[in-house]
C-alpha cells in the first residue's frame, strides 16, 4: 500500500483537495475503528504538500 496515502485528519485533508486540489480516489470508513479516512494516490506532489502542512 506504499502507493496510497489513507489520510484520517480532517484539517489534512481538506488542505489537500481544497488548497492544493490534489483529487482524491475514496472516502470510506475503517472496519475495526470506524474511522473515516480518505484515500489519496501517494505522489511527489502529494509528499511535498503534505510537508508543507507539516511545516506550518
Amino acid at each position: 500500500m506504499k502507493n496510497y496515502f489513507f489520510c484520517y485528519d480532517k484539517r489534512l485533508r481538506d488542505f489537500l483537495r481544497y488548497e492544493k486540489n490534489i483529487d482524491y480516489i475514496c472516502e470510506g470508513r475503517h472496519l475495526k475503528t470506524g474511522m473515516i479516512f480518505t484515500l489519496f494516490e501517494r505522489t511527489k506532489f502529494l509528499n511535498q504538500a503534505i510537508q508543507e502542512y507539516k511545516n506550518r
